[in-house]
């Protein structure tokens, strides 16, 4: 922003502006559009997901408000607006009125390392993947809060399965971007998608690939490995079914959120859904390069940057708007999937949806990590660091044993994780029809 900007003020129009100017105005734009942007992913993915889910239910969906029911998320916001604000007489009133806020916060916040497309980045922080799931992880403290403050069993239930359901996943999805880490060296989220350039192979893995943009790391073992276990983790943290057991409508009403009414619960709906829609998009980031596709970094190299400044700030705006459609299709198509699960698989039980994050995808992350530094040490090691097998062996030959060894490792580790998991199902299934029979 601050190139395009310093280049448009001074450079285009000769103002002459410092660059604090320039920069206030940058930060308070890129402010203006966050703020913008996540309230209208949440009014769209609304609409999105009623009209999926009532084509895969055989129904019609919203059709009423406006042509084919577009403007029903703008009906539902006002409702959200005008409904009464009820605060149960025994709830603690200023924590059942700060804990949207809470909840909300975080989400937005998590906008500022994402980024859209090339030099798109509104805060591109050497630590932006910390970032993102340092924060993200705040919503719990307002998920508890809105429990305890609403002096309800059913509430108090709901906010204590959240966090215990975040808290468990949080594991495995942070277990899953180490191992991604390790292989790029960086916790910046710029510097994952540029590992991403090539074509099927990152050309960081092994040099000479054409960079059209498709060397993502879902076509390696590890990268497929970690795609999965985030993903699921990711429907959890997003309390996407089938783990929508903190707001079980059929058991516990609507969990912490049952004694809110009006812009309050609407606050929580606005985060959850904008929460869904950063979980999209980091997996897209992260496994499919973001914004990384065919196309976008030869028209960048080509636009104004620092490298660069001499460049037709028009390949600017055509690679900002290639980068910004591969990076929402991407998301969108994960979003997709979110709505299909839903609409396709029965909410678990509390019990199934622990015993399969610690016994099945923390074991299987923590494998991963052991493939993703083998990935390392057979691509890039050498004699120096220790890595005498592989003297002499061309880059070729280097990232096929690494494909090869941790394929069968991470392939291994899930078939035995598999059989372990099914029998201790099976027990448990057993030790309930056990004590069935002996009430019985």
């Amino acid at each position: 922003m601050y190139d395009i900007l310093q280049g448009l003020i001074n450079g285009t129009f000769g103002w002459g502006w410092p660059d604090w100017l320039i920069n206030l105005i940058g930060y308070i734009i890129i402010v203006t559009i966050v703020l913008i942007v996540a309230p209208l992913q949440m009014l769209f993915f609304t609409y999105y997901e009623r009209r999926v889910i009532a084509r895969m239910q055989d129904r019609i969906g919203p059709n009423r408000v406006g042509p084919e029911g577009i403007w029903q998320p703008i009906a539902d916001g006002v409702k959200m607006f005008t409904k009464e604000d009820i605060v149960p007489a025994a709830a603690d009133r200023i924590v059942h009125f700060l804990a949207p806020c809470v909840v909300v916060a975080p989400t937005v916040l998590m906008f500022a390392v994402v980024p859209w497309g090339p030099g798109m980045t509104p805060v591109d922080l050497p630590t932006g993947l910390l970032f993102f799931f340092a924060v993200s992880s705040i919503s719990a403290v307002g998920l508890m809060m809105a429990g305890w403050a609403s002096n309800n069993k059913f509430s108090l239930l709901g906010a204590m399965r959240a966090v215990a359901q975040m808290v468990s996943y949080e594991i495995p999805a942070v277990l899953s971007l180490i191992a991604i880490v390790i292989i790029v060296g960086s916790l910046s989220i710029n510097d994952i998608i540029n590992y991403q350039s090539g074509l099927l192979i990152s050309n960081r893995d092994l040099p000479g690939i054409p960079d059209l943009g498709l060397g993502w790391f879902i076509f390696t073992p590890v990268g497929f490995v970690a795609f999965v276990a985030f993903f699921i983790a990711a429907l959890a943290e997003g309390e996407r079914t089938p783990f929508d057991i903190p707001e079980a409508d059929s058991e516990i009403v609507a969990g912490y959120m049952t004694e809110y009414s009006g812009m309050k619960f609407g606050l929580f709906y606005l985060a959850q859904y904008v929460l869904n829609f950063l979980l999209c998009a980091i997996t897209a980031i992260i496994f499919l390069g973001g914004w990384q596709g065919p196309g976008v970094n030869w028209l960048y190299a080509q636009a104004i940057t620092p490298t660069n400044p001499n460049g037709n700030g028009l390949f600017n705006v055509l690679a900002g708007m290639l980068g910004v459609f591969y990076f929402l299709l991407k998301t969108y198509i994960f979003f997709f999937v979110m709505v299909w699960l839903r609409g396709a698989l029965p909410r678990l039980r509390i019990d199934q949806l622990m015993d399969f994050g610690w016994k099945f995808l923390i074991p299987l992350t923590l494998v991963n990590l052991f493939s993703a530094a083998l990935w390392v040490a057979f691509t890039r090691w050498g004699p120096a660091e220790g890595m005498l097998l592989t003297m002499g062996w061309s880059p070729v030959l280097r990232w096929l044993a690494a494909f090869v060894i941790t394929l069968a490792i991470n392939l291994g580790a899930y078939l035995w994780l598999t059989q372990v998991y099914a029998a201790s199902q099976a027990e448990r299934r057993r030790a309930e029809l056990e004590e069935l029979s002996a009430t019985l």
